[in-house]
Protein backbone atom coordinates (compact mmCIF):
# COMPACT_ATOMS: atom_id res chain seq x y z
CA UNK A 1 0.00 0.00 0.00
CA UNK A 2 2.36 2.29 0.86
CA UNK A 3 4.59 1.83 -2.62
CA UNK A 4 0.91 2.98 -4.38
CA UNK A 5 0.67 6.38 -1.95
CA UNK A 6 4.79 6.69 -2.92
CA UNK A 7 3.78 6.48 -6.56
CA UNK A 8 0.75 8.73 -6.12
CA UNK A 9 3.13 11.76 -4.41
CA UNK A 10 5.62 11.06 -7.04
CA UNK A 11 2.80 11.59 -9.72
CA UNK A 12 1.40 14.16 -7.90
CA UNK A 13 4.34 16.26 -7.78
CA UNK A 14 5.41 15.51 -11.27
CA UNK A 15 2.05 17.47 -11.97
CA UNK A 16 3.55 20.75 -9.75
CA UNK A 17 6.87 20.39 -11.77
CA UNK A 18 5.80 20.21 -15.13
CA UNK A 19 4.34 23.57 -16.49
CA UNK A 20 0.64 24.29 -17.99
CA UNK A 21 2.05 25.63 -21.06
CA UNK A 22 5.72 25.76 -22.32
CA UNK A 23 4.86 28.02 -25.25
CA UNK A 24 5.65 31.48 -25.25
CA UNK A 25 6.78 32.04 -28.88
CA UNK A 26 4.15 34.88 -29.39
CA UNK A 27 5.65 36.80 -26.99
CA UNK A 28 8.75 36.64 -28.69
CA UNK A 29 9.99 39.94 -30.30
CA UNK A 30 10.27 39.98 -34.12
CA UNK A 31 12.75 41.96 -35.67
CA UNK A 32 12.21 42.78 -39.34
CA UNK A 33 12.23 45.03 -42.09
CA UNK A 34 9.17 45.62 -44.30
CA UNK A 35 9.22 47.13 -47.80
CA UNK A 36 6.30 49.21 -49.39
CA UNK A 37 7.14 50.05 -53.07
CA UNK A 38 4.40 52.04 -54.85
CA UNK A 39 4.83 52.67 -58.83
CA UNK A 40 2.94 55.51 -59.67
CA UNK A 41 2.46 57.71 -62.72
CA UNK A 42 4.06 61.47 -63.68
CA UNK A 43 0.98 63.14 -61.12
CA UNK A 44 1.60 60.57 -58.43
CA UNK A 45 -1.12 58.31 -58.51
CA UNK A 46 -0.19 54.78 -57.70
CA UNK A 47 -0.62 52.33 -60.87
CA UNK A 48 0.80 49.25 -58.44
CA UNK A 49 1.52 48.99 -54.71
CA UNK A 50 3.59 45.97 -53.13
CA UNK A 51 4.39 45.27 -49.54
CA UNK A 52 7.01 42.92 -48.42
CA UNK A 53 8.33 41.77 -45.23
CA UNK A 54 12.24 40.44 -44.90
CA UNK A 55 13.85 39.75 -41.52
CA UNK A 56 17.65 41.60 -41.40
CA UNK A 57 20.21 39.89 -43.05
CA UNK A 58 23.12 38.56 -41.22
CA UNK A 59 25.50 41.24 -41.76
CA UNK A 60 22.52 43.97 -40.67
CA UNK A 61 22.37 41.66 -37.26
CA UNK A 62 25.82 41.45 -36.30
CA UNK A 63 26.38 45.42 -37.10
CA UNK A 64 23.44 46.34 -34.72
CA UNK A 65 25.12 44.11 -31.80
CA UNK A 66 28.58 45.41 -32.41
CA UNK A 67 27.43 49.10 -32.48
CA UNK A 68 25.43 48.63 -29.76
CA UNK A 69 27.53 46.49 -27.57
CA UNK A 70 31.40 46.74 -28.83
CA UNK A 71 31.81 50.47 -28.80
CA UNK A 72 30.85 50.99 -31.63
CA UNK A 73 32.84 48.97 -33.95
CA UNK A 74 32.13 47.49 -37.45
CA UNK A 75 34.45 45.88 -37.90
CA UNK A 76 37.05 48.46 -36.84
CA UNK A 77 35.72 52.30 -35.10
CA UNK A 78 33.78 54.44 -37.54
CA UNK A 79 31.30 56.61 -37.68
CA UNK A 80 28.43 54.97 -39.88
CA UNK A 81 25.35 54.36 -40.34
CA UNK A 82 22.44 52.70 -41.98
CA UNK A 83 21.20 54.99 -44.01
CA UNK A 84 20.63 54.09 -47.43
CA UNK A 85 18.09 53.16 -49.69
CA UNK A 86 18.70 51.09 -52.69
CA UNK A 87 16.63 49.74 -56.03
CA UNK A 88 18.78 46.52 -57.41
CA UNK A 89 17.85 44.56 -60.98
CA UNK A 90 19.45 41.96 -60.60
CA UNK A 91 18.21 39.07 -62.60
CA UNK A 92 18.31 36.44 -59.62
CA UNK A 93 17.91 39.20 -56.34
CA UNK A 94 18.89 37.16 -53.48
CA UNK A 95 17.25 37.75 -50.01
CA UNK A 96 20.38 34.84 -48.62
CA UNK A 97 21.25 35.60 -45.11
CA UNK A 98 24.88 36.20 -46.29
CA UNK A 99 24.13 38.88 -48.54
CA UNK A 100 26.67 42.02 -48.20
CA UNK A 101 27.16 45.20 -50.28
CA UNK A 102 29.71 43.31 -52.15
CA UNK A 103 27.03 40.85 -53.38
CA UNK A 104 24.04 43.50 -53.70
CA UNK A 105 26.24 45.44 -55.77
CA UNK A 106 27.84 43.11 -57.60
CA UNK A 107 24.49 41.34 -59.00
CA UNK A 108 23.17 44.84 -59.68
CA UNK A 109 23.56 45.82 -63.45
CA UNK A 110 22.19 49.51 -63.28
CA UNK A 111 24.74 51.38 -64.94
CA UNK A 112 27.60 53.37 -63.01
CA UNK A 113 26.17 56.94 -63.91
CA UNK A 114 23.30 56.39 -62.53
CA UNK A 115 22.29 56.66 -58.95
CA UNK A 116 20.09 53.66 -57.74
CA UNK A 117 21.11 54.38 -53.59
CA UNK A 118 20.04 57.52 -52.23
CA UNK A 119 21.23 58.67 -48.69
CA UNK A 120 18.62 58.93 -45.88
CA UNK A 121 20.38 60.09 -42.63
CA UNK A 122 18.63 63.03 -42.29
CA UNK A 123 15.31 62.26 -42.85
CA UNK A 124 13.66 59.83 -41.41
CA UNK A 125 10.17 60.06 -41.45
CA UNK A 126 8.63 58.54 -38.29
CA UNK A 127 10.86 57.55 -35.36
CA UNK A 128 8.96 55.44 -32.62
CA UNK A 129 9.78 53.45 -29.34
CA UNK A 130 9.62 50.44 -31.54
CA UNK A 131 10.14 51.33 -35.32
CA UNK A 132 11.96 53.70 -38.30
CA UNK A 133 10.90 54.54 -41.35
CA UNK A 134 12.11 55.66 -44.39
CA UNK A 135 11.10 56.77 -48.08
CA UNK A 136 12.41 57.91 -51.21
CA UNK A 137 11.78 58.54 -55.01
CA UNK A 138 13.51 56.44 -57.66
CA UNK A 139 13.15 58.63 -61.04
CA UNK A 140 14.31 56.73 -63.80
CA UNK A 141 16.77 58.55 -66.03
CA UNK A 142 18.52 59.19 -62.43
CA UNK A 143 18.43 56.83 -61.01
CA UNK A 144 18.16 53.90 -63.37
CA UNK A 145 17.82 53.94 -67.11
CA UNK A 146 13.93 54.36 -68.59
CA UNK A 147 12.52 50.61 -68.96
CA UNK A 148 14.01 49.26 -66.07
CA UNK A 149 12.65 46.48 -64.35
CA UNK A 150 13.38 46.58 -60.42
CA UNK A 151 13.70 43.38 -58.53
CA UNK A 152 14.73 44.09 -55.43
CA UNK A 153 15.69 47.00 -52.41
CA UNK A 154 18.81 46.89 -50.04
CA UNK A 155 18.94 49.11 -47.15
CA UNK A 156 22.74 49.86 -46.52
CA UNK A 157 25.04 52.32 -45.26
CA UNK A 158 26.42 55.74 -47.74
CA UNK A 159 29.64 57.48 -46.42
CA UNK A 160 30.13 59.78 -49.70
CA UNK A 161 28.51 62.64 -50.83
CA UNK A 162 26.19 63.58 -52.79
CA UNK A 163 22.96 62.23 -51.13
CA UNK A 164 22.27 60.17 -54.29
CA UNK A 165 25.07 57.49 -55.67
CA UNK A 166 25.65 54.06 -57.70
CA UNK A 167 25.65 51.19 -54.80
CA UNK A 168 25.67 50.75 -51.58
CA UNK A 169 28.92 51.65 -49.83
CA UNK A 170 31.77 48.98 -49.57
CA UNK A 171 34.67 50.76 -47.42
CA UNK A 172 38.24 49.73 -48.11
CA UNK A 173 40.48 46.95 -46.50
CA UNK A 174 38.61 46.22 -42.95
CA UNK A 175 36.20 48.88 -43.13
CA UNK A 176 33.42 47.49 -44.34
CA UNK A 177 30.02 49.19 -44.48
CA UNK A 178 27.20 46.92 -43.30
CA UNK A 179 24.45 45.62 -45.04
CA UNK A 180 21.49 45.80 -43.20
CA UNK A 181 18.53 44.51 -44.94
CA UNK A 182 17.01 43.04 -48.57
CA UNK A 183 14.25 42.59 -49.78
CA UNK A 184 12.81 40.57 -52.68
CA UNK A 185 9.83 42.70 -54.45
CA UNK A 186 7.63 41.44 -57.83
CA UNK A 187 9.27 42.49 -60.88
CA UNK A 188 8.19 46.67 -61.96
CA UNK A 189 8.93 47.96 -65.08
CA UNK A 190 9.41 51.76 -64.22
CA UNK A 191 8.84 53.37 -67.29
CA UNK A 192 9.29 57.18 -68.75
CA UNK A 193 7.29 59.51 -66.80
CA UNK A 194 6.64 57.23 -64.09
CA UNK A 195 8.08 57.15 -60.48
CA UNK A 196 9.09 54.42 -57.67
CA UNK A 197 8.29 55.40 -54.24
CA UNK A 198 10.52 53.04 -51.46
CA UNK A 199 9.02 53.26 -48.31
CA UNK A 200 11.23 51.05 -45.40
CA UNK A 201 10.52 50.36 -41.94
CA UNK A 202 12.58 48.69 -39.32
CA UNK A 203 10.23 47.14 -36.73
CA UNK A 204 12.09 45.69 -33.37
CA UNK A 205 8.33 44.36 -32.34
Amino acid sequence: MYKFVGFGLLAFLALLIIPVSSSTQSDNPSMYGMATVSLKDESGNILIENQMHNEVVDQGTAFMLNQTFNGGTWPTPVNILVNGLCVSNANSFSTADSETPFTFNAANTIGPSLTNCHEMANSWDTLTPTSISVSSIFLPGTAFASGTTITGIGVCGITQNPDEVHGCEVGSGSGVIALFSVIDIPDTPVGSGSQLEVRYTFNLD
